[in-house]
């Protein structure tokens, strides 16, 4: 009824005859944003309607997946491998334990599909209306995945699943996530306080079913632990700084908003300045890095980083410069190293944040790992660099960080593993009772 009633309002709004009249900018901004959600709100029913037929369609004619575990029933999913530092330290802690699993990947290029045993089962199901497809069909006790929006974007729930997982994979709040992203899933499995703060506000906002939180920890950070073990040691410079600017990408990222001025006042200091934009820029704004990429052609001291994984720029650098990216606390607490943010105005239009009643847990925190500065002040950063390097408050500033916001840190998979067995052996009790 609620959608009808929209779609009437959104008819009459544009087939409505003309009248010339002055609309002063508040209204019209007023009405704009108005027209804009009930165009989003339609166009989402609309798209619901046909992932819902979809859907249907697929368990009317389709048979279930039920693949090599169906016995174990304990299955992943991965949107691509960019994920599987996340992915792996669950799968090394279950073949440790002699467990088997599926792991189901929608990237070709998957690592995981390389992964060297008899328990695990690593498949290609194919991207877009093909994994969807392949996804609705399941069978298992516990899906785990690091997709969000479960029955709310292209992701419908597997009549087939007892129990879906959500593994957040960054130790951040969850404000940065699109709208409803969490609500659907049975459990969510988080690496602090904060995390479950927030989404249990969000529930409460929404009226939402309570979803089972439990407390693991940040799963990569298991990987990157064991990457550093692995890694040679950096050559280390006593004369030369290096300066790591890894922003995150979109409307908030420090290259969307200030471009080259953030790296003007790095470069004439003649320092060693790696550029890493977040992965997804190279996909979404080709043309603001290629523009970037113009203007600082003829810099021979700044490097730029394509490498999916940050851990060898991270290593090498003596400090960060950055804005809400992740990459703020992969930094800061593998490294105890200090960051530099800037600060601007956040867009928060789609996000969970704008739900919040409160500022996202990394605001309130950033002046723990380092400084905080307006974006207006790039001139001050070779000062605050020189003034952060070496400076020996900042380790234990940023361990008592750690320590209060991730669990486990570093062997996040044991408990994470433990709780996956638990709601998998939960689920066979009841079919044996």
């Amino acid at each position: 009824m609620r959608v009808i009633m929209l779609a009437g309002l959104f008819l009459l709004t544009v087939l409505s005859t003309p009248v010339l009249a002055y609309l002063d900018p508040g209204s019209g901004s007023m009405l704009v944003a108005g027209l804009v959600g009930l165009l989003s709100s339609l166009l989402f029913f609309l798209k619901g309607l046909y992932y819902k037929g979809l859907r249907g369609f697929f368990h009317k004619v389709g048979k279930p997946v039920q693949e090599a575990t169906a016995g174990q029933g304990l299955v992943f999913y991965s949107e691509g491998r960019q994920y599987w530092n996340t992915f792996r330290p669950l799968i090394d802690e279950l073949v440790g334990r002699n467990e088997s699993c599926l792991y189901l990947t929608s990237d070709e290029q998957d690592p995981g599909l390389l992964y060297s045993s008899e328990l695990v089962h690593a498949k290609y199901i194919g991207a877009g209306t093909k994994a969807y497809a392949h996804l609705a069909m399941l069978e298992a006790a516990v899906c785990a995945m690091t997709t969000p929006g479960l029955d709310v974007l292209q992701i419908k729930r597997s009549k087939g699943v007892k129990h879906y997982v959500y593994l957040i994979h960054a130790p951040t709040d969850v404000g940065t996530y699109k709208q409803y992203s969490f609500d659907y899933f049975d459990s969510v499995f988080v690496s602090g306080e904060h995390q479950i703060r927030s989404l249990r506000k969000l529930e409460e906002l929404r009226g939402t079913p309570r979803k089972d939180l439990r407390k693991v920890g940040c799963l990569y950070y298991d990987d990157m632990q064991r990457q550093l073990r692995e890694l040679d040691p950096v050559p280390r410079s006593e004369t030369r700084t290096t300066v790591l600017v890894a922003p995150t990408w979109g409307q908030n990222g420090l290259l969307k908003r200030l471009g080259t001025r953030v790296l003007a006042p790095l470069l004439d200091k003649q320092w060693t300045i790696i550029l890493r934009p977040h992965p997804q820029t190279f996909l979404s704004e080709k043309d603001l890095l290629d523009s970037i990429r113009e203007e600082v052609r003829n810099r021979p001291n700044l490097l730029w980083d394509d490498d999916p994984d940050p851990t060898q720029s991270m290593a090498a650098a003596d400090v960060l410069i950055s804005d809400l990216s992740g990459i703020v606390f992969d930094f800061a607490f593998l490294f105890e190293k200090p960051v530099i943010t800037l600060k601007y105005e956040v867009n928060k239009v789609g996000q969970e944040a704008s739900d919040f009643p409160w500022d996202s847990w990394e605001l309130t925190v950033l002046d723990r790992v380092g400084v905080r500065i307006d974006a207006d002040d790039v001139q001050r950063l070779p000062a605050l660099i020189e003034q952060e390097v070496g400076n020996k408050e900042r380790g234990p500033a940023i361990r008592r960080l750690r320590e209060e916001s991730v669990v486990n840190f570093g062997s996040a998979a044991k408990d994470a593993v433990n709780e996956l067995l638990r709601i998998r052996s939960d689920f066979r009790s009841r079919a044996v009772a």
